[in-house]
């Protein structure tokens, strides 16, 4: 895949990552995918509009090579960091403590090596 494949793709999964948070609120949702809701529901959804941000600025990355590195490097920062957290709260705690069946937590692991594998992409990405 291309540099700017890679930012567009990365694009597309921030922004639906962050459509996801921006409906916290909606209870049958978390429900449905079996993952831990905030409450109140504030903090995702600011975390989903960032997201938005976080989307738009690799969307433009991806055809403005001299954005490409520092988009890279906050890209990286997010899904990395994300990454890790998923993976400390699985470890650290239980399905219990999280709210969550086998189902969330098999939704949670994917999501940590999803992530692993954008962070790596953009890095790889920064470098074309």
């Amino acid at each position: 895949m291309t540099g700017g494949a890679t930012f567009r793709v990365t694009a597309v999964v921030s922004a639906l990552l962050g459509a996801l948070f921006l409906l916290g609120t909606w209870d049958g949702l978390y429900n449905t995918l079996d993952l831990p809701q905030a409450l109140p529901a504030l903090g995702p959804q600011m975390g989903g509009l960032a997201l938005l941000g976080l989307a738009f600025l690799l969307w433009s990355a991806g055809s403005t090579p001299e954005l490409r590195k520092p988009v890279a490097i906050a890209g990286v920062l997010f899904y990395l960091g994300s990454a890790v957290l998923i993976a400390s709260w699985l470890i650290f705690r239980d399905k219990i403590d999280l709210g969550i069946g086998d189902g969330g937590w098999v939704v949670l692991i994917i999501t940590a090596v999803a992530f692993a594998g954008l962070a790596a992409s953009l890095v790889r990405a920064a470098r074309t």
